[in-house]
Parts: C-alpha cells; structure tokens; sequence
C-alpha cells in the first residue's frame, strides 16, 4: 500500500484548512492510498508550542506592524538559521521517528515548518523521502524554498516565477491552486439557494464576515449602505465564533429586518458564497482561493502585513477585489457597486477565471502519478 503524509502547522487556519482539503481530496479519489495529517505542533516540546501557536496569534491579531517586520526580516536565508535551528531542536526528537514509522512514499507540507525538518533530516541522510511544498498565499517567500524539497505547489504562475527567483527549477513547481475542498467545486442551483436562505433574487446581495470588527462598525457599513440603496440590497452577515457579535445581532433591530440575514458558526460557507454578488471578508489565501472558485469578487478592509498584502495586491491587480482603507469607504464602494452592474459583472469574470475550483485533486493527481511509478532519481 501507497502512503502519504501530509504535515501542517497551527500557525494560521489557512495552512490546517489547506492540509484537510488534501486529506479529503486523497480519500474521495484514492481510498487505497494510506493517508495520514499531522499537526507539526503536537511534535513540539511545551515551551516551543505555547510560544509558536499563542505568539502568532498575540502577534498577527494584536500586532500586526510586528508581524509585517517579521515577515520583511526573515525573507532572507542568513536570517532564518536561528529559528530553524531552534525549531529542529525542540520538535525533531519526536518527528522523525515518526516519519520512519510511518515510512510514507511522499511528504506534502502545507506550511515551511515542517520542511525544515524533514529537509535537514534528508540531507544529513537520515531519511529519503520525496517530500513537496504548498505555498498556501498569493505571494513568495523564501522560508518557502529549501534545497531539499522536491516539489513546489503554486497557486499561479506569479508564485512559479517568484519561487524560479529564489532557485527552484522549473520541473519542481506545478501550478495547481492553493488547495481547497472539493465542496467548491459543485454546480449550484442559484435560485435554490436564494429559496433556502429567503432571499429576493432581484436585490444585490452583500456577504459580511466576521472576525475584523464589532458589532458598531457593523451597524454603521449596513445602515450606511442602506441609507443610499436601502431597496437594492440584502445581507448575509456571519459572525462565525465572535459570540458576542452574534447575540449583539439577534438582540438589534436587524435581526426583525427581513433584508439582513444572521448567521452564527456555520459548515455551509460555499452556499452563501456560491448565492452572492460581492464578500467582505479578511484575505487570507484559502478564503480569496475559495472566493476565485465561485466566482465571488471580494472588498477588504484590514490587512496583516506580509502575505495577506500579497494576496490583496494580486486581487486589485486582475481586477477580482477592491482593497479599501476604512469604514466608510467600504460603504461607498459597495453603493457604487449597486448602481454599477457592469463593473460588478466584470469582477465576478476576473474572479471566474482565476478560480482553480478543483485545486486539491489536481494535487493528488499530481502526487499519485509520482507514487504510482517505480522510484526513480529525484529533480534534484
């Protein structure tokens, strides 16, 4: 039996989010192939993982000019020795006699962490494993690239030349999108879904986000928008796992308004995607991945500096998203956007065709073949 082993980091949902749709894309198309997903993190000693999973989240969330320094200042190999050092030091005790376990036919890494460690392990010859990369953003970075690894998964061409700008060869990158479920890929009924979540298919429908502001910047963006178009529009609001924002919700007068519809915590996000005409949402690499498959153009507000910046610059540039600068303008893009169906028309084909709905099973394909075939020598 075929083996494969794909190895995440819980530093940002996109990267564990990225792992599943492999996982799940591996099981639905390839069930005799073993599959195991693993969390890099659960290999780490105590110290190490509080600091790593609570200081990416203090930082990202609370300090995100620290964040972007960060990013800025480890896109330089020199630089990276230290926390790579100390990253083999309290993780690869356990990881590595794991790996020879398991004895996987090929490694998917779907953030650098864990390519740090089978990569020095590889090249001190402890183990010989075809290991790959999946670059999970819109942009580069050189923690992506490590001598070792012999595959590079893109979400485009962009990303293949940067990667090229770095030192990987041309045969070691496939641009297969960044992974997502195979739920996005569907063929949904419109006017079904507006039946099953009582919209009015005449009405421009906005889909609000939670996670990036509270309950009064809310109120402001859709009685804002309202004001101007309030007969023109309807809103999908989810507040996702912000408790507080959803009780504020149902205790206010929008939840009476037939026009705003509230959602908590929910496992149907590509329905209320596939249903509207615009998303105001954080652009992490997975979301504006999930919105390209469906089509959706995006509005962002807030940007953690460093590959979220990345992924909104590439949105802005093929026409797909507008990037905005606060509240109110936020207001006055989507008023415009009401009036203007041609333009809106025109973002949902730029999102269209930049979409890679079927991304996850491009990379299984990718790796089967390889497994599938007696070993041969590696590209590099």
């Amino acid at each position: 039996m075929k083996k494969v082993l794909i190895v995440y980091a819980t530093g940002g949902m996109g990267h564990v989010k990225a792992a599943q749709a492999v996982e799940q894309a591996w099981r639905e198309k390839y069930p005799a192939v073993e599959v195991k997903n693993v969390n890099i993190i659960d290999f780490a000693n105590p110290l190490y993982k509080k600091v790593f999973v609570d200081g990416y989240n203090y930082i990202s969330s609370k300090k995100p000019e620290i964040w972007g320094f960060l990013y800025r200042q480890f896109n330089n190999k020199e630089n990276q020795k230290l926390p790579s050092y100390l990253s083999r030091l309290a993780i690869s005790r356990r990881f590595i006699p794991f790996i020879r376990k398991f004895q996987p036919d090929f490694i998917i890494a779907t953030h650098p962490l864990p390519m740090i460690l089978v990569s020095y392990s590889k090249a001190k010859d402890v183990i010989d494993i075809t290991s790959s990369m999946v670059v999970t953003d819109f942009g580069c970075h050189s923690f992506w690239v490590d001598p070792e690894v012999n595959y590079y998964f893109c979400a485009t061409q962009d990303v293949a030349r940067c990667l090229g700008g770095y030192g990987v060869k041309l045969g070691q990158m496939a641009v297969t999108g960044i992974p997502i479920e195979p739920k996005f890929a569907q063929n949904f009924d419109k006017k079904i879904l507006q039946q099953k979540f009582g919209l009015n298919p005449n009405l421009f429908t906005l889909l609000i986000v939670g996670g990036q502001f509270n309950f009064s910047v809310l109120k402001t963006i859709i009685s804002g928008v309202k004001k101007k178009n309030g007969d023109k529009i309807q809103f999908l609001v989810v507040a996702g796992r912000d408790v507080d924002l959803k009780e504020s919700l149902d205790n206010s007068d929008f939840s009476k308004n037939h026009q705003v519809k509230i959602f908590g915590f929910i496992d149907n996000m590509h329905e209320l995607m596939a249903v509207s005409d615009l998303i105001f949402s954080k652009a992490g690499g997975l979301t504006v991945s999930e919105c390209l498959a469906l089509g959706l153009p995006m509005i962002i507000n807030k940007v953690i500096p460093g590959q979220e910046e990345d992924n909104v610059n590439f949105l802005v540039r093929k026409g797909a998203g507008i990037k905005v600068n606060n509240f109110s303008e936020i207001v006055k893009s989507v008023n415009q956007l009401i009036i203007n169906p041609t333009k809106i028309q025109k973002m949902k084909k730029a999102a269209k065709s930049l979409g890679r709905p079927k991304s996850a099973e491009a990379l299984a394909d990718f790796v089967y073949k390889r497994i599938s075939k007696p070993r041969t020598k590696l590209v590099n």
